[in-house]
């Protein structure tokens, strides 16, 4: 432990260097690249035409939402969801508190988006019957998540 502080100490320029990298780097992240992000798996829409929106489906109510960890395992929270066209209100309720969502619902995909210490938290998804899937984004961090209509 010794020897590793007394490095840390030795090359503090370099190590302070290093930080400041680091912290650019994730400025440039966060300002540049949040609109180019896609779920992974995904390619982009080029050269199609839009699709129809189809019947209206409709995600009111509760749903049980549950998210992968990066260590394993899941977490589950409850998505209470109001709709009103395709405007999509509702919380998150999770043992870290409420967390106030809004988005919409277009066809079958639903596009949900949060704010919690001013970081924005993104749930893009897709409904097929009582389920919706898709991948949680926030900053650099991406998880799957699925919620089942209860």
């Amino acid at each position: 432990m010794g020897s590793s502080f007394e490095w840390l100490v030795r090359h503090e320029r370099l190590v302070a260097a290093v930080a400041v990298l680091l912290v650019i780097a994730l400025v440039v992240q966060v300002k540049f690249c949040k609109g180019h992000i896609r779920p992974e798996g995904t390619r982009p829409r080029e050269g199609r035409a839009p699709q129809p929106p189809g019947p209206r489906i409709d995600v009111s109510g509760k749903w049980e939402m549950s998210i992968k960890r990066r260590s394993g395992g899941t977490q589950t929270w409850t998505l209470t969801l109001e709709q009103n066209d395709e405007a999509l209100t509702g919380v998150i309720t999770s043992e870290g508190g409420d967390l106030p969502v809004s988005g919409t619902i277009r066809g079958r995909a639903v596009t949900l988006s949060a704010k919690r210490y001013g970081v924005t938290v993104e749930f893009p998804g897709t409904v097929e019957g009582d389920t919706i899937t898709g991948t949680m984004r926030a900053l650099s961090v991406n998880r799957q998540w699925t919620a089942k209509r209860q």
